[in-house]
């Protein structure tokens, strides 16, 4: 037996009262849960309504014990981002990050009012802001395996509050400079490619 539209969004809304706010979780446990009561509803010949409340009274605390372990913090999120520095095309761009820093004196373009440092700044609230708005402004959802790359653009600033001197006037050395746009640079990629496999991902879960 197969679920019609509105005993899958009964599950959704369901899953959605349960506090599964992330959508990406919530579609995840919404596929198994669906796979699990149309094999109930064969097996045992029930209505969907019979099905859902027989499982659930044995499998809820199970399934949405999942919801409460995320952590954007989480050391795999962290991992995943050094594995990607790590990447030949992204050697490649860090290389070219500190030849061009290194040769060039981009420092000698600001002024005291607004240092390279503060372009920094402005270039991680700027993602943040882009971010916020896109994911929840424009498409309404949280979405946590994009969130979870959040994680490293916060370590980002606390690193660069740290290794640029908060708010002095002293211009960071060239090669602070070039590791700092690379990992903003990294970031954005990586964020990017989080985006095309969660789409992507997401289509599967949706067929």
């Amino acid at each position: 037996m197969s679920l019609s539209k509105e005993n899958i969004q009964f599950i959704d809304n369901y899953l959605k009262n349960s506090e599964v706010i992330y959508y990406d979780i919530r579609m995840e446990m919404l596929d198994h849960v669906a796979s699990a009561i149309e094999q109930k509803m064969e097996a045992e010949n029930l209505d969907f309504y019979d099905a859902f409340k027989s499982y659930m009274v044995l499998n809820k605390k199970v399934i949405l014990k999942g919801n409460s372990i995320w952590s954007m913090y989480s050391k795999g999120t962290i991992l995943s981002f050094l594995k990607f520095l790590i990447k030949p095309f992204m050697i490649l761009i860090g290389i070219l990050f500190y030849f061009f820093f290194k040769n060039i004196d981009v420092t000698s373009y600001f002024s005291d009012s607004f240092s390279i440092n503060n372009l920094f700044l402005v270039s991680i609230l700027s993602i943040v802001l882009f971010q916020t708005v896109y994911f929840y402004i424009y498409l309404k959802e949280r979405f946590f395996a994009i969130e979870k790359a959040g994680g490293v653009l916060a370590l980002l600033y606390y690193a660069q509050i740290f290794f640029f001197n908060g708010f002095d006037k002293e211009a960071p050395s060239s090669i602070v400079v070039a590791i700092f746009f690379y990992l903003l640079c990294a970031y954005i990629i990586y964020f990017i490619n989080e985006i095309l496999k969660f789409n992507k991902k997401n289509k599967l879960l949706l067929q």
